[in-house]
């Protein structure tokens, strides 16, 4: 199957965990609806709603955060006078560096405009104030891998670079010098508006290094694909 793959850093990220309210905090890497939001952006998509898209992230450098406060400032809906200023602590990714895998129609689109830097709307990680410039790396024939549910979680551990849904590793290989780690509440589907549906759960490996796991045996809800392409083994949800 076509695969894309192309890179995306900056000096800062942030994408809002919408369970935190006194600090807003970060999810450590793309988020799968923040995902398919830069890639509306650079397609001229308004929303992205039905469109088909599989998607996988590989974190490229250690994550590592920072609180700073800032002063939001805006209207006085919120503060009951004409305007606002409220000081905010904010958890940001500091030099963050992804890689991004998409599979879909929209391929040969995204990785023209993404060669030539071109996008129809800006592009960040997360935030406005977070600006990135997508770095087109590659489209390459991956190898898509159709596990039965008899042969997963039976078999030998597998190992992938990119990050992983929970619920499709039955358990994780410890390994020395690599540490793992779980995020949760990652919205699954945007509606339209702001109205979503649906949370995943990933495992990580925070210093940028590779997972290696024991895949479950499917079938998978929320649906999957593994795919093998030149950095290994990557799900794509």
């Amino acid at each position: 199957m076509p695969l894309l793959v192309f890179d995306v850093a900056g000096s800062i990220a942030h994408y809002r965990r919408p369970d935190t309210a006194v600090t807003h905090a970060t999810y450590p890497f793309p988020t799968r609806t923040a995902l398919r939001g830069m890639l509306g952006a650079i397609l001229g998509l308004p929303e992205w709603t039905t469109r088909e898209a599989w998607t996988g992230v590989r974190c490229l450098r250690p994550i590592r955060t920072r609180s700073q406060e800032l002063s939001l400032l805006g209207k006085g809906w919120l503060g009951g006078s004409d305007s606002f200023n409220r000081p905010t602590a904010i958890e940001l990714v500091v030099e963050p560096a992804y890689r991004v895998y998409y599979a879909g129609p929209d391929a040969d689109d995204l990785a023209e405009r993404i060669r030539n830097q071109q996008s129809v709307y800006p592009t960040y990680l997360g935030s406005a104030f977070a600006l990135t410039v997508p770095r087109f790396v590659a489209v390459e024939e991956a190898e898509e891998l159709d596990w039965a549910p008899e042969v997963a979680g039976d078999g030998e551990p597998v190992e992938s670079p990119a990050v992983v849904p929970a619920h499709v590793v039955a358990g994780v290989e410890p390994v020395p010098g690599r540490v793992y780690a779980r995020v949760g509440g990652v919205l699954h589907t945007h509606l339209g508006g702001r109205r979503f549906r649906r949370s995943m759960s990933f495992l990580y490996e925070p210093n940028g290094g590779s997972l290696r796991f024991r895949p479950a045996p499917g079938p998978y809800d929320p649906p999957v694909r593994w795919v093998r392409c030149s950095d290994g083994l990557v799900c794509l949800w």
